[in-house]
């Protein structure tokens, strides 16, 4: 089960592994529902009780961590696209 340690820590290690071992490539990250619904994300921030999701057709979602069933990372082949954006700072 996901949770706010898991995207404060492991999260990001795998992130920045994952583009970094494809020399820096933009990233895309899918956060997959229970339901099957898809959000393609640009920023994601943890807090306790879920992932507060930024995406890329301008929606701000909330996600309780029960409902999240698998996030998906990929490397878009078009380089103009923005990738996914990881928080440098904790507020």
């Amino acid at each position: 089960m996901f949770d706010k340690a898991f995207f404060d820590e492991e999260f990001v290690k795998r992130v920045t592994g994952f583009s970094r071992e494809r020399d820096g490539a933009n990233v895309k990250v899918e956060v997959v529902t229970l339901t099957g619904e898809r959000f393609d994300t640009l920023r994601l921030k943890a807090v306790i009780t879920g992932a507060r999701l930024l995406t890329r057709d301008d929606r701000l979602v909330f996600l309780p961590y029960p409902n999240i069933a698998n996030i998906e990372i990929s490397v878009f082949q078009d380089h103009r696209i923005p990738g996914f954006q990881l928080t440098t700072s904790s507020d």
